[in-house]
């Protein structure tokens, strides 16, 4: 977002901004705190939390104590988070997975749907339908919905909410958030499902206090997004990530991108099962699910040892980007959260001995379990797009798109 030098309107939308943020991050405090916290004086901090009140994005939450020598008692102020809803999507090749949240991206509702046509239109008309069904499982007004965000495997366009390459989908350069913009009439967000992890764990998740951090996705698949000084990295094609693609043997297994060798056709469950049946065929009928392949490695020598190097290899491949950015903190979900201890011990302690000198020391891998069969967490991730507009610019988007800085 463009902001010109001296113009008041960004200088306030900044202040709104900044002080939203030290709410989100701290919990409710006082408006006299708010100056200490801000450097902002108190007529501007009196001020715009008015403002703010009147969006109904802040609210007087509870009155504290008096001081030692007494005097009024000080008001906190925290963030509204009931007042306003956001939608969030994940799109998958053959069904969406949809919840409603609040502003703290609370999931209030959720449903799945079949998604059988492929064709852009016809899934932002889907879109506007299943949005409705939401409203009316959540009983909430929709006007008080301040955008939908949409998250889905490929390479995405954020800022201008084009879906550059989704192979899945069979989708190149689709303007996916204008189709579904003025199907819904809502500020819509598009991005990639791992950047939308990452953008749920800078608000109110592990990252939440961290501006350097890695999160990786793993399960189907494996991807990584990347927040650098409090933004998510997206990269000059929205493609910054793609870590799952990187070579990790020379003329190895067939990837799902086509191409051999790469990381993800060694590490990601659909290759682990593959790899296990290939090489003991008299279990392949019995070991058909991650789940079965982890208790198996309790007792079979073969199936332990696959976890272990495959925890190896993907923590020697994470050790490379330590080295390349050192984040403050690895945080791991997705599905493949379940390989267990055999697979993210391995993980671990390749990626604090093969890590430059001292940058694998104490470095936090956080493993962010996920319930069996719970798709909410992809879905509750498409929704922080959307939130984090209030966060990041300072005030809601209703009516046109707001694209992330």
């Amino acid at each position: 977002m463009t902001r010109t030098k001296g113009d008041p309107s960004a200088l306030r939308a900044h202040n709104r901004q900044t002080i939203l943020n030290h709410l989100r991050q701290l919990g409710p405090v006082s408006r006299t705190q708010l100056v200490e916290l801000t450097g902002l004086s108190s007529a501007a901090i009196t001020g715009i939390t008015a403002e703010l009140i009147e969006d109904q994005l802040l609210t007087e939450q509870s009155t504290g104590e008096a001081g030692i020598s007494g005097g009024r008692r000080p008001i906190y102020l925290g963030i509204k988070y009931s007042a306003h809803y956001a939608v969030g999507l994940k799109l998958r090749e053959d069904r969406i997975e949809g919840v409603l949240t609040d502003l703290s991206t609370h999931v209030l509702a959720h449903l799945v749907e079949d998604l059988t046509i492929h064709d852009p239109l016809q899934v932002a008309v889907q879109i506007h339908t299943l949005c409705s069904k939401l409203y009316r499982h959540a009983r909430i007004d929709a006007d008080h919905v301040i955008g939908i965000g949409i998250a889905l495997s490929g390479v995405i366009d954020a800022l201008h909410g084009t879906v550059v390459h989704a192979p899945l989908l069979g989708w190149h350069d689709v303007p996916l958030a204008p189709l579904v913009r003025k199907c819904t009439g809502l500020p819509t967000h598009v991005d990639n499902d791992v950047n939308s992890l990452a953008a749920a764990e800078r608000l109110f998740g592990h990252g939440k206090q961290t501006s350097h951090f890695l999160t990786v996705a793993l399960g189907r698949g494996l991807g990584g997004a990347l927040v650098l000084g409090g933004e998510l990295h997206r990269g000059r094609q929205g493609g910054a990530g793609e870590f799952g693609h990187n070579l990790a043997v020379p003329d190895g297994r067939l990837c799902s991108c086509g191409r051999r060798g790469c990381l993800e056709a060694y590490v990601a469950e659909p290759a682990l099962l593959a790899q296990f049946q290939a090489q003991h065929p008299d279990l392949s009928s019995s070991v058909t699910t991650i789940p079965a392949l982890v208790a198996l490695a309790e007792s079979h020598p073969g199936a332990a040892g696959l976890l272990r190097r495959a925890g190896q290899l993907l923590g020697t491949h994470l050790s490379y980007l330590v080295n390349t950015i050192n984040p403050e903190l690895i945080i791991i979900a997705g599905e493949g959260t379940r390989l267990g201890p055999l697979f993210f011990d391995s993980l671990r302690k390749a990626v604090h001995e093969s890590a430059f000198d001292c940058l694998g020391d104490d470095l936090p891998i956080v493993i962010d379990i996920w319930p069996d069969d719970d798709f909410t967490p992809w879905a509750r991730g498409a929704a922080s797009l959307a939130v984090q507009c209030a966060f990041d610019f300072g005030t809601l988007a209703k009516g046109g798109d707001m694209v992330h800085r």
